[in-house]
């Protein structure tokens, strides 16, 4: 959801730039789409670092992991590593080169099935408890 939401509207508001169409251009956006792209993040990672705290505390646990593709936007990572040192929390997130998007597992569990001789119909129901091999 993050991917996309924070790639929807500097891309549209490029796209409108492109076609010369500065109607459909919002007007806080027309001088500088990276100040908008910034606030965008730092508010996603304010709403993503309170709720994270607050859970930590609702539950009273000592640590918080991060994981998947957002895992790799740096901006995240230190506000969080900061948020945890802060409040003694353990902090743990892997590599970037680790924190891949999904669709690199999907793709790869996919080629898994494949090669044990299991191929699926695209008509098939979604079974979110599949095996991956």
């Amino acid at each position: 959801m993050l991917s996309r939401a924070d790639t929807a509207s500097p891309a549209r508001i490029e796209e409108s730039r492109e076609k010369g169409d500065a109607r459909k251009i919002p007007h806080f956006a027309r001088d500088d789409t990276n100040d908008l792209c910034a606030s965008f993040q730092q508010a996603v990672i304010d709403v993503l670092r309170e709720k994270s705290l607050r859970a930590l505390q609702q539950t009273e646990a000592r640590r918080l992991t991060l994981s998947g593709g957002v895992s790799c936007n740096r901006a995240l990572r230190e506000n969080l590593r900061a948020a945890c040192q802060k409040n003694g929390i353990e902090f743990l997130v892997a590599e970037p080169w680790l924190c891949t998007d999904n669709a690199a597992m999907i793709a790869f569990a996919a080629m898994l099935r494949l090669d044990n001789g299991i191929i699926s119909d695209l008509a098939e129901e979604i079974d979110p408890n599949l095996a991956l091999a």
